[in-house]
C-alpha cells in the first residue's frame, strides 16, 4: 500500500521548482512555447488570454476545443518514476538508498486541460492544470523536495480595434483556485504510516481573480509592413492567492512581423518578459528573452522553432480542423541565470473540436 501511495504521489499529485528559479505561471501554450515563448505581439488565438488579450482582435475564425489534453514530462522523470516502482517505501534503508541514487536529479510532470471557445475579439476557456517538480537533496541525510501546483478556474477576454485597426486594446479576467505544496520530506516522513495525512495537511489553498490588460500597435503606418508591437500587464489585482503560492504581476513587451517565405506564411517574434524584474529573485536578462518563428505550410501543417531563455525550442502542429495534434520540446532554466541549470521537457497535446 505504501508503494502505491508514494508512486501515486510522485506521478499524480502534480510545477514550479524546488531549488530553481522557474517563473510562476498558470498555463504555457504549446504554440507559444514552440516559438520560444515569444507571443506578446502575436496572440491571434485563445492563448491570448494568457499572453496578451489585445491579440483577440486579431482572431479571424471561430474555434472551439472540446477536449484539449496535453501532457508534459521532464527528461529525467521517467527513469525516476520507473525506479520508484521497485522500492519498498515501508523500509527506511531501501527508501534512503533510492533517494541517494537520485540526488541532484529533477522529475517534472505536468497535465493541462484548457477547453476554450474563441471568435474575433472574444474568447473564454476553462483552466485545469496540475504540475509537479521533485528533487532529492543531501546524500548523507536525503530529503525529497516537492513543489506542486494545481489550478482550477476559468478565463474570459475581449479586445477592440481602434484607429482603423492601428491599435488594439484588450483585457482578460481569470478566476483561479490554487492548491500548492512546497515541502521537504525526510526518509522518516516517507516511510511513516500517515504519509497521506501529512501530505493533505501540507497542501495550501487559495483563490483569486486576476486581470490582464494589453495593447498591440500596428507599425504599417510607420513604414514597417505587417509588423507590430505588443505590451501586456499581467496578473493585476488578485495576484495574492491566499495561503497558496502567489502569482506575481509583471509587464511584458514584444515585437512580431509576418512575412511570406517560400511556400509558407511566416511569423517572426521576439519578447522581453518581466520588464521591471518583478518575477523571482534574479535580474538575469537572458532568462527574460524569447525569440521564435512559426512557418505555416499549405493545408494543415505548422512548424515552430525558437530560443527560450537561450535554449532551443521546437514544435509542430497538425490541424485537421476537427482534430489537432501538437508536439513540443523546450528547456526551462531552473537556476539563477540562463545557462546555469537546464531542465529539458517534452509535451504532446491532442484536441478535439472545430
Amino acid at each position: 500500500m505504501k508503494k502505491l501511495l508514494v508512486i501515486a504521489f510522485l506521478m499524480a499529485i502534480s510545477t514550479g521548482t524546488a531549488s530553481g528559479e522557474e517563473y510562476p505561471y498558470i498555463y504555457k501554450g504549446l504554440r507559444p512555447m514552440g516559438m520560444g515563448g515569444a507571443f506578446v505581439a502575436v496572440s491571434d488565438d485563445a492563448n491570448a488570454l494568457f499572453y496578451n488579450p489585445a491579440g483577440l482582435a486579431r482572431i479571424k475564425n471561430i474555434r472551439a476545443s472540446l477536449f484539449p489534453l496535453d501532457l508534459e514530462v521532464g527528461e529525467k522523470a521517467y527513469d525516476i518514476y520507473r525506479d520508484a516502482a521497485d522500492v519498498d517505501f515501508d523500509d527506511e534503508a531501501e527508501t534512503a538508498e533510492y533517494l541517494r541514487n537520485n540526488v541532484g536529479e529533477r522529475a517534472h510532470i505536468g497535465l493541462n486541460l484548457f477547453p476554450y471557445y474563441s471568435m474575433p475579439r472574444f474568447a473564454f476557456g476553462l483552466i485545469g492544470t496540475a504540475r509537479m517538480d521533485l528533487e532529492v537533496f543531501d546524500r548523507q541525510y536525503p530529503r525529497l523536495q516537492t513543489h506542486v501546483i494545481s489550478d482550477m478556474g476559468g478565463t474570459v477576454g475581449y479586445a477592440h480595434p481602434l484607429l482603423d485597426g492601428i491599435l488594439s486594446i484588450g483585457a482578460s479576467v481569470k478566476y483561479v483556485h490554487r492548491q500548492s505544496l512546497v515541502k521537504q520530506y525526510t526518509v522518516l516522513d516517507i516511510t511513516a504510516d500517515d504519509l497521506d495525512e501529512t501530505i493533505k495537511d501540507d497542501l495550501e489553498d487559495g483563490s483569486g481573480v486576476l486581470a490582464d490588460i494589453g495593447m498591440i500597435v500596428s507599425l504599417d503606418s510607420f513604414g514597417m509592413e505587417n509588423a507590430r508591437i505588443g505590451v501586456c500587464a499581467n496578473n493585476l489585482i488578485g495576484s495574492d492567492l491566499g495561503d497558496a503560492e502567489d502569482l506575481e504581476d509583471h509587464v511584458d513587451i514584444g515585437f512580431a512581423v509576418d512575412h511570406d517565405l517560400w511556400i509558407t506564411k511566416t511569423t517572426f517574434a521576439v519578447d522581453y518578459i518581466d520588464v521591471f524584474s518583478q518575477l523571482g529573485d534574479d535580474d538575469d536578462l537572458a532568462k527574460r528573452i524569447r525569440v521564435g518563428a512559426e512557418f505555416r505550410f499549405p493545408a494543415f501543417l505548422s512548424v515552430r522553432t525558437g530560443l527560450y531563455q537561450g535554449y532551443f525550442t521546437a514544435g509542430a502542429n497538425l490541424d485537421a480542423r476537427f482534430v489537432q495534434l501538437d508536439a513540443l520540446t523546450y528547456a526551462e532554466e531552473i537556476g539563477a541565470y540562463a545557462g546555469q541549470r537546464v531542465d529539458r521537457r517534452y509535451a504532446l497535446r491532442f484536441i478535439m473540436g472545430f
